[in-house]
């Protein structure tokens, strides 16, 4: 039996609007708060990488029949991150930072699929022969 199904407040809906309105935040903090940025160090710091871990589960429990689509929307939020960061400060920063902006969303991915079989019913996953 599933731990967290009977909560009545999850559902796709709202994993969906949560998920969409992180990415749209951690886009708008990059482009306000140039400052913030300076204070903590490196472009892509620790914070960086588990904000986009985050956003990787986010966007994989919003998302738990299509991974592909998951993927797809992580390698764009880390692409509209960079281009955000490169607009706010002038600063394109390296490709490594993108390398680690993608295993981040992945490692927040594998971790949105080992929630999401916690918390969607059985009947709900579909089964593959």
């Amino acid at each position: 039996m599933p731990l967290l199904y009977h909560i009545p407040m999850i559902s796709d809906r709202f994993f969906k609007i949560i998920a969409w309105t992180y990415i749209a935040a951690l886009i708008a903090v990059t482009f306000a708060h140039l400052n913030w940025q300076a204070a903590f160090g490196n472009p892509f710091d620790l914070f960086r990488a588990g904000a986009l871990c985050v956003a990787g589960m986010l966007a994989r429990l919003a998302y738990p029949q299509s991974p592909s689509f998951t993927c797809l929307l992580m390698i764009g939020s880390v692409l509209a991150l960079w281009l955000s960061h490169f607009l706010a400060s002038g600063d394109s920063g390296s490709s490594l930072d993108i390398i680690i902006g993608m295993i981040s969303g992945l490692w927040g991915i594998m971790i949105g699929a080992a929630l999401s079989k916690l918390i969607s019913p059985a009947s709900k996953r579909t089964v593959s022969y």
